[in-house]
This record gives C-alpha cells, structure tokens and sequence, in this order.
C-alpha cells in the first residue's frame, strides 16, 4: 500500500504545473522561460507576392491578420502563462510594434503613422494588472520595416510599419540575496537574410540580448535570441556567432530561444547539431528523453481549435555547471486560450527550473 501511494503522489506532482512543483534543492529555484509571443503574422502573403499590386494586396492582408489575433486580448493570456511558471528571467520573441497612416497620394506615398500595437507595452500592463513583478532588463531591434503602402480589398488604401524586437523580462521581487541581474548587452547578427521584393531588397536581420546574473550568489549569463528561420545557412552562421559572442564566457551559459532549429521529430537541425557538438545541453531531452514537448506551430491566426503544434524549436539549453531539475510546457491547452478562444500565441511557451552549481 505504501508503495501505491508513493507512485500516486509521484504521479501527481509530476503533473502539476512547474509553479505548483516542490523544489528538488534548497538552492534549486532558479526558474527561467523562453516565449515566442507570435507577431500576428507569418508574412507568407508577402513572400508570396510577385509584382507590384499583389504585394500591395500581401501587405493589407498581412496587418489584418495582426488585427484578427486581437495582440492585447493574446498579450493578457500569455502574462497568466508567464505569471504561472513564475520565472525570473523570461526570453521573449516577437514583440512587435505595428503602425499604421494614411497614403497621401495617387503614387501610394505614405503619410506619418500612428502606433496601433506595442505587445510589449501590451504585455508588461497585463502583467502589472495581473499582480506580477517585471521590468524590462533589455530589448533589441530585430527587423525594422519602413511605413510600406498597402491596400486592403476591395479599396482600402493604408501604409503599414513595423518593428520587430526581442527582450528579456527580469522578476523585480524576488530577494536579492537569491538573484540580481546587471550587465545587460545586445546585438545583431551580421548573417542576415535579405529578402527581395517588388518595393526592394528588404533586410531581415536577428539579434540578441543577454543579462548577467546571479542566483543564490552563483553567476551565470541568461541569453535569449530568435534565430533565422528562411534559410538554414543562415541560421547556422547566427549560432556560431552567438556562441563565439556572447556565449564567449567563463560564466555558466543558460540559453533561451526561438531556434528555429528542429530539435524533434527527427530529423534534428543542423543548427542544433552544432549547439550539441558545443557542449550545450537541452534541458527537455535531460529531463523528459521521450516526450515530445511539441512547442511550434498553431495556425497564422492562432483561432485553431485542437492544438496543432508539431515540432519543437523553442529551447533552453546550458552550458556549464547548471543543474536542470523540471520543465514544462505553458499555453499549450485549451484553458490557455483568450475568451475568444485565441492561443495565447502560435508558439507555446517553455519553462524550466535549474540550480547554478557551485565552482
């Protein structure tokens, strides 16, 4: 009988969520996240369009996607999915800023724009609103799209912008003697795809941001970045720029990102590859070898009923001294979901509780 009853409980604790789980080490309570909140948008109309009126077309059907995923109804969901992992340092991707003006005239000039979406801004009200204690410890600029004309059918004419950022969020109420942060860096890759189309070569460029930290008096750097996702030469290049960047360090490396490197099913990215051959461990493979932790993708409007999340590309990895003990998936069911019944983003978020070895 006590047998039976020590599976139950362990059975029950390894379904709660990594909030509600007792810590394994008295200095184990480092938590940390990485969440690809999802821009709204996949820009495939836009890579699509191949003369001058379609990609007009590309650009209106493109902002009204963004309208249709309603970012501030999205942003609140995804603050209860980071408010209920609790971490102290979360890696976000896709915090867009949209604007939108008027064209000006018969040519499709664009006139001045006006701010219409900031999921950042969005993000940290819900999360004040919601009880919860952040600030931004950094934010870096991805792409930047000047205000570009476009025409929503059948005679809507608008001009659309965009600002494309990535930032890492630092809890502000935990006790400083358990975790501090300083030193926030950032920068751009200088492999960059660029993108051809009918108004022009548009730059795509990625970057990343890191802070230093420490938990429970032990350092270690938390970088957090959004890796190429066209073309995987690309990607590969920004991966060894970042591990010779600011991966370059004598500190324990906790590494929280969109990859874009298919760690499952089989066949495993390249890029991932590299990350294995580097040294650096995956959290989830440590932990969970025969789950799936499926994290990529719901539908462009994220308004899919059943989940369809088929691979894992969002990913912690470590390199160093760091002790992973959980990790769990969040926005990933159905009581995620907006009153809507909107994901909270195409991606699901990923959490993971480590400890910081001493040296």
């Amino acid at each position: 009988m006590k047998t039976y009853l020590l599976s139950g409980m362990t059975l029950v604790l390894a379904c709660l969520p990594l909030s509600a789980q007792l810590v394994a080490k008295g200095d184990g309570d480092l938590r940390v996240m990485t969440y690809n909140v999802n821009e709204g948008t996949d820009f495939l109309e836009v890579q699509q369009a191949h003369d001058q009126f379609s990609f007009l077309v590309a650009v209106g059907q493109t902002i009204t996607q963004v309208r249709e995923t309603n970012p501030k109804a999205r942003m609140k969901a995804l603050a209860k999915q980071i408010i209920a992992a609790s971490p102290a340092l979360v890696s976000l991707q896709e915090l867009d800023q949209w604007y939108t003006g008027p064209v000006i005239d018969a040519a499709f000039d664009c006139g001045p724009t006006t701010l219409e979406f900031d999921m950042l801004q969005e993000l940290q009200e819900a999360l004040a609103a919601q009880g919860a204690h952040y600030k931004v410890a950094v934010q870096a600029p991805q792409y930047i799209f000047p205000a570009i004309p476009g025409l929503i059918l059948p005679s809507t004419a608008l001009c659309v912008q965009v600002v494309n950022n990535i930032a890492i969020l630092a809890r502000t109420d935990i006790d400083p003697s358990k975790f501090q942060w300083s030193n926030a860096q950032s920068g751009q890759y200088t492999s960059t795809l660029i993108f051809p189309s009918p108004v022009g070569m548009l730059p795509l460029p990625r970057a990343w941001a890191s802070v230093d930290a420490t938990s429970h008096g032990r350092p270690f750097r938390f970088i957090g970045t959004h890796l190429e996702s066209v073309d995987p030469s690309i990607r590969q290049l920004q991966a060894a720029e970042l591990r010779n960047g600011p991966g370059n360090t004598s500190l324990p490396i906790v590494l929280a990102m969109d990859s874009n490197a298919q760690a499952f099913p089989l066949p495993q990215d390249p890029t991932y590859v590299d990350f294995s051959l580097a040294g650096y461990a995956d959290t989830w493979t440590e932990l969970l070898p025969s789950a799936p932790g499926l994290t990529c993708c719901q539908a462009e409007l994220d308004n899919n009923v059943l989940s369809q999340l088929y691979q894992r590309i969002d990913l912690i990895l470590t390199l160093g001294p760091v002790n992973a003990q959980k990790i769990a998936l969040y926005g990933a069911d159905q009581s995620s979901k907006t009153p809507a019944g909107l994901w909270p983003s195409d991606h699901a978020g990923v959490a993971a509780q480590l400890a910081i070895e001493g040296r």
